[in-house]
Parts: structure tokens; C-alpha cells; sequence
């Protein structure tokens, strides 16, 4: 039995290789400014409580037009709760001291469209906590 290798699948592409490295560069670009974001909201404490929920509201900055995308501003969201669980502990819903995650809402201004772009995120209180319904 003869096997046959087709050797134009081995072919380098040079174009592919450059196209890897500029998305690595928007990848870094776009991870400092979740951390640039995050750290100045957490500093400023710009974590506003609003009826059993964490309200951020992002209204100026130099990268409001980059979280105006629903993936980055979900990224955000996940760093910050990701953060937040560390720093700072839930609260206690009834007599028996049980704990309570509490919501995250991120909003976020286009200011082009005149609107808010606007993502909720359950927090558990443990890594990997996870809890029936």
C-alpha cells in the first residue's frame, strides 16, 4: 500500500504569520486597558450599591469607545468579579449568616449613539462556587 503526501499543506504563509502578530498586539492593547479600566474603577471606587446590586457606570475615559463592544465589556465585567471576590465579601441575606453573592451591571455611554450598552453578571462568592436553583 503506497501512502501519498501532499506537501502543499507543509507551505509557510508568510502573510498569516504577520496577521498572528498584529492580533497579539490588539490582544495586549485591549488586556491593559480592562486592567487600566478596572484598577481606576476599584481605586475611585466608581462601585456604586444599588438595591442589592453593583452598579458600575463607565462614562468617560480614554478607552469608552473600545468597551462599547459587548465582548470587551463582558471581559471587564469578568475581571472585575474576578477581583472583587478577593477585596471584598458578600452579605448576609438572613439570621442564619448565610452569605449572598451580589450582581455586577456594567453600563457603558456610546457617544455616538447617544446610549448605554448595558451587561449583568452573577458573582459567586468562592471560586468555582456553585449553587442549585
Amino acid at each position: 500500500m503506497r501512502v501519498a503526501i501532499s506537501y502543499e499543506l507543509i507551505r509557510f504563509d508568510f502573510r498569516s504569520v504577520n496577521r498572528l502578530r498584529e492580533a497579539i498586539g490588539l490582544a495586549k492593547s485591549v488586556h491593559q486597558a480592562i486592567i487600566r479600566t478596572g484598577s481606576s474603577i476599584i481605586d475611585k471606587n466608581d462601585l456604586r450599591m444599588i438595591r442589592g446590586h453593583r452598579v458600575v457606570q463607565l462614562k468617560q475615559g480614554p478607552d469608552l469607545a473600545l468597551f462599547a463592544q459587548p465582548g470587551v465589556l463582558f471581559r471587564l465585567g469578568l475581571w472585575l468579579t474576578e477581583v472583587l471576590r478577593d477585596r471584598v465579601t458578600g452579605v448576609s441575606i438572613s439570621r442564619r449568616s448565610k452569605k449572598k453573592s451580589l450582581p455586577l451591571v456594567l453600563a457603558c455611554l456610546d457617544e455616538q449613539d447617544r446610549t448605554y450598552l448595558v451587561i449583568g453578571l452573577n458573582e459567586s462568592m468562592d471560586f468555582g462556587d456553585v449553587r442549585k436553583k
